[in-house]
């Protein structure tokens, strides 16, 4: 076979194998779906679960995510296109004019040329540095797919937290209201028994003293409230302005915390390092750093680039074609001596899979001691409600045996005044106190991982 047709059929090859498409990445998801059987859903709260899909459909943090996640993938392919030829094509035309002395004078002649050409470059991967460093880029879009699930993870507790702030300040809002009737109840029967002469001015000033002090409760919850709204709003990519939307026909003024049904399994170690995102996250990342530590020792051997071009050129337009020159060329490079600036690379990537694995390895750590310690808490939070419960029961009776002694005359009114007290603070503490509990089993969810926020997994980096 002649050179020429060699290099026509090795071009034509090379063509063949760029137009090619070593891999295809699957579609981004648009958003963040909510598939069934998310943690949230286990509150059996209608709001809660339409609060979350709204957060994970708007939230602003969760769209910087999902950008990063795509620049990610896009670096990744950037290092893929580099195990493939490089083909570039040029075309162009150009005149030229030159004085040339003659016996007779100055002469101008005239040059014109044409010429059209492609170019193919190629380095062979010798030692796999290239594979190397196109693995290390798949596995950081990897643990940037985690990245994202963490962050949707963390929304919907946050969004979980929020609400339920919500809900326990409505609540409270409600209790003050009923504990301030009950308070001008107490009153108004202090004052007929005052004009009675029963009772002296002072037990009507100290109930007027402990109304009063409800009162002035009032604009302090509403004001937590309207801050956790605001907050609630710019979770779900609103407004601070904007109320949020509930699910059917929810009224907000009467939305209740939710009872909280048996503990979930927490599993054993292995399986929350599977389901957390954050450690499969830190995981992807130390085999990152463990294929740039192969890249680098790679980069100290020899590389081998393989170029051909070939085209046409003529002084004719109509007979560009008809000359053709073409080139192939080899070329083995190394170095010999670069004042030790490939050694410290090596270092350097090794020094940086070292804090990897360290930062995997706490990471762990940190997901075991989440983990246990929102079992401790909710175990012992259960237990300070029941006895909070029992508490409750006692001073409500303490109260009526106190008012049937002050009505009696057997005792003063200042001992009714201290067992109603006593009665609405404990009923305020036992509304925090079942809030804080749902904030305990959040993070009990939080820390087991839970279901993924997205089922769809991008392809490209191993299986968790």
């Amino acid at each position: 076979m002649k050179p020429i047709s060699r290099f026509i059929l090795l071009l034509l090859f090379l063509l063949f194998s760029c137009s090619r498409t070593a891999y295809v990445p699957p579609p981004l998801p648009e958003k963040l779906s909510s598939p069934e059987g998310v943690w949230w859903e286990d509150f059996h709260d209608p709001a809660l679960n339409s609060l979350v899909g709204k957060a994970l459909a708007d939230n602003q943090g969760l769209k910087q995510a999902y950008a990063r996640l795509k620049q990610a993938w896009a670096v990744a392919d950037q290092a893929r296109a580099s195990r493939w030829p490089s083909v570039t094509t040029d075309a162009g035309a150009g005149r030229s004019r030159i004085n040339v002395e003659t016996q007779t004078g100055s002469k101008a002649l005239y040059n014109t040329q044409y010429s059209a050409g492609a170019g193919v470059s190629y380095e062979v991967d010798l030692w796999g540095r290239i594979a190397s460093l196109t693995r290390a880029a798949e596995l950081d879009a990897g643990a940037s797919q985690e990245d994202l699930e963490t962050i949707g993870m963390s929304l919907a507790a946050e969004v979980s937290e929020t609400w339920f702030s919500v809900v326990e300040q409505n609540a409270m809002l409600r209790l003050a209201q009923e504990q301030l009737d009950v308070s001008q109840t107490y009153l108004k029967l202090i004052q007929v028994r005052f004009g009675q002469g029963q009772s002296s001015a002072l037990d009507v000033y100290q109930q007027r003293q402990q109304a009063a002090g409800i009162r002035a409760q009032l604009p302090l919850i509403e004001s937590k409230r309207r801050v956790s709204l605001h907050k609630l709003a710019v979770l779900l990519g609103q407004s601070p302005q904007e109320e949020p939307e509930l699910a059917g026909k929810t009224d907000l003024n009467r939305v209740v915390l939710p009872e909280l049904h048996d503990l979930p399994s927490a599993g054993i170690p292995a399986d929350i390092l599977k389901s957390r995102p954050d450690i499969q996250a830190a995981r992807f990342r130390v085999k990152a750093a463990d294929h740039r530590v192969s890249a680098a020792i790679s980069d100290r051997f020899p590389s081998l680039r393989l170029t051909a071009s070939g085209g046409f050129r003529a002084t004719e337009l109509a007979r560009l074609f008809e000359n053709l020159i073409w080139d192939i060329l080899g070329n083995l490079s190394g170095t010999l001596w670069d004042g030790g600036r490939k050694s410290a690379e090596i270092r350097r990537t090794r020094a940086v899979l070292e804090e990897r694995t360290a930062a995997y390895v706490q990471a762990v750590l940190t997901a075991c001691q989440e983990t246990e310690d929102a079992l401790v808490r909710e175990e012992h939070q259960r237990t300070y409600i029941d006895k909070l419960e029992a508490q409750i029961s006692f001073a409500r009776v303490s109260l009526e045996e106190s008012r049937a002694h002050y009505l009696n005359g057997l005792d003063d009114y200042l001992r009714v005044l201290t067992a109603l007290k006593s009665v609405q603070e404990l009923e305020k503490a036992l509304i925090s106190a079942k809030k804080q509990l749902l904030s305990y089993r959040v993070q009990l969810y939080r820390a087991l991982g839970g279901k993924r926020i997205t089922e769809k997994r991008l392809s490209g980096v191993p299986s968790s």
